[in-house]
């Protein structure tokens, strides 16, 4: 897997960068060596023979392994920037960091695991060279997929990734001890994991997950807590801009040798009625109903659990609620929900209905451990 290189924290808190060999040589010119966030737990440098299941938590779209969904206080200092901490406190103060991580483990209340999560970016600016609000210029996001046009991110995240943490880490070397998670554009890397691998993971959860990229079309994202922290107006142009960089991301991993976007024509109240039919069937290629439908051992001996938020701001309630159906259509066994909140709903359904359920997902995951 070649040599890695590790920035720590604290001895437990780590970020490592190793050589990706599945994304040598790639059509974008993106970089092989790529950042990992690593939790280890307590007790894990002083047992040198304990082996311990890992969970690999994918990240969502414009994000990487600098940024990662659970991470030290310190770390959430240095990414969430004072505009978000002060006058969203109390958030913050309920956030799922390492240190949790670590109580929760001290006292019992969950096993010892390690956490790993990867750099899921393309590594190329988003369309309108945006920064995010923490100052840092907003990055496509892979889609965690195997593309000609922009190389192979699926084989990267379920070969690559798990052999380097199995090489360098204490862990169980088996479906047994090996549990993958995911949030939004990451939560479709998780689902598409336990249907492309099954034999591989455990437990998958996904929360708030995309299904299909073609249900993006329509999507007037609006994110009430930019509404409230700019106003109507650039909240509104902040929301167009993100829906139309991950569309644009979605023509040049699955289309990019047909576009799709410069062929869609709209109605008067913006939807999309019609486009390149060669175009939206290379899109269509990646719907996660599709690879279910070609897979027969999908999840096959996977305990699986997906949710999201009625009110998310991307619309990926329905496309959710259609995937369970399929699911039950073909017996799968899994745990599905579609809830409301009323305080998540006045900042952002998507990212509060995400950080809300992470502890629950990873206790789904570790409680699959025991069993």
């Amino acid at each position: 897997m070649g040599k890695s290189s590790v920035r720590l924290e604290t001895q437990r808190y780590r970020r490592e960068i190793f050589t990706a060999p599945s994304l040598l040589g790639n059509p974008l010119g993106s970089p092989g060596e790529r950042g990992i966030s690593i939790y280890l737990p307590p007790g894990y440098l002083e047992t040198r023979k304990a082996r311990y299941p890992v969970v690999y938590l994918l990240h969502g779209y414009g994000a990487d392994s600098d940024n990662p969904i659970v991470d030290s206080r310190m770390g959430m200092r240095k990414n969430y920037p004072l505009l978000l901490r002060i006058p969203f406190r109390r958030i913050f103060s309920h956030l799922l960091s390492f240190e949790v991580l670590d109580r929760l483990i001290l006292s019992g209340e969950l096993p010892p695991f390690i956490l790993a999560q990867p750099d899921g970016s393309l590594h190329l600016p988003n369309i309108y060279g945006s920064k995010g609000l923490d100052g840092k210029l907003g990055r496509k996001g892979s889609l965690y997929t195997d593309s000609p046009f922009s190389g192979n991110y699926a084989t990267y995240i379920f070969e690559d990734v798990i052999s380097h943490i199995e090489e360098r880490y204490q862990t169980v070397e088996e479906k047994s001890g090996r549990f993958l998670m995911g949030a939004s554009l990451g939560g479709y890397g998780a689902l598409l994991g336990g249907i492309l691998h099954p034999e591989r993971f455990r437990a998958v959860v996904a929360l708030s997950p995309s299904i299909s990229c073609l249900d993006l079309l329509d999507v007037q994202l609006v994110v009430p807590f930019q509404r409230i922290l700019f106003g109507a107006a650039k909240g509104n142009d902040l929301g167009r801009k993100q829906i139309s960089d991950i569309l644009d991301t979605c023509d040049l991993v699955f289309s990019n040798d047909r576009r799709l976007l410069p062929t869609v024509k709209r109605d008067e109240q913006g939807r999309a009625v019609e486009m390149d039919e060669q175009a939206r069937r290379n899109w269509a290629r990646s719907d996660l109903a599709q690879f279910l439908d070609s897979h027969p051992r999908a999840f096959k001996d996977v305990r699986l659990l997906f949710n999201c938020a009625q009110s998310d701001e991307y619309g990926f309630a329905e496309p959710c609620r259609r995937f369970h159906d399929q699911l039950e259509q073909k017996g799968i066994q899994h745990s599905f929900d579609i809830y409301q909140d009323g305080e998540a709903a006045r900042l952002s359904p998507h990212i509060l209905g995400i950080a809300w359920h992470l502890l629950p997902g990873l206790r789904f995951c570790l409680t699959q451990s025991a069993s």
